[in-house]
């Protein structure tokens, strides 16, 4: 008798222990399905990640594009040095006209650069870098040392001699009149507003490397 009361007091003891972990049971499931919808979030974001990554040699198309303009800038201003030949041996042209069609020149050979800039900085930054690393190969010096903001401050800086190149431009082939005087004013206040745009990036590159 004593035998089965023993019997009964540990069977009775070991009850709750039995109900608190058939209670926890739940918990500990919800904690794995918890554990593995965070591993499906992070193997989507990871493939997400590595399809923008590989998409990155689409850009190249459009740096091609930018080649081709240069091409088509080079092939304009062939002809343009043809025609001011033709005409500088053949013709008569005023000094002002000379100095409007040597700007025109100027103008071009900027804008070409510019289109050459990104495409060059672009491919370095955005698609890779491993086909400038060769030793043979003679790269410019920024180039080692180009990154978004450098790159930004060069468009800037272009950009301000194309505007300069372009108001001189349309200073020296104006008149005194009123709608020249506007349009010359309209010009530099643009040309204005481009070198205080680059004055800004330079600020904004140099309190983020003090920062740094």
């Amino acid at each position: 008798m004593e035998q089965i009361t023993r019997a009964m007091v540990s069977w009775a003891a070991l009850m709750p222990r039995r109900q608190c972990h058939e209670r926890s049971a739940p918990s500990a499931h919800h904690q794995i399905k918890f554990l593995s919808r965070n591993e499906v979030v992070e193997k989507i974001l990871a493939g997400v990640g590595s399809l923008l990554y590989g998409m990155r040699f689409t850009m190249l198309f459009f740096y091609v594009g930018l080649v081709a303009i240069i091409f088509g800038i080079l092939g304009k201003f062939l002809f343009e040095i043809y025609k001011l030949m033709t005409t500088l041996m053949f013709g008569e042209l005023e000094k002002i006209g000379l100095i409007i069609k040597v700007l025109e020149l100027v103008d071009m050979t900027m804008v070409a650069q510019l289109v050459w800039v990104v495409a060059l900085a672009g491919v370095s930054l955005f698609v890779t870098t491993g086909h400038f690393d060769k030793t043979a190969m003679k790269k410019p010096d920024w180039l080692d040392h180009v990154n978004t903001y450098n790159l930004k401050l060069k468009l800037a800086f272009a950009i301000i001699s194309i505007s300069g190149v372009h108001a001189l431009k349309i200073y020296l082939s104006s008149d005194l009149s009123l709608d020249s005087i506007q349009i010359v004013t309209m010009v530099a206040v643009i040309h204005f507003t481009f070198v205080l745009s680059a004055i800004g990036i330079s600020y904004a590159e140099r309190l983020t490397r003090e920062h740094n």
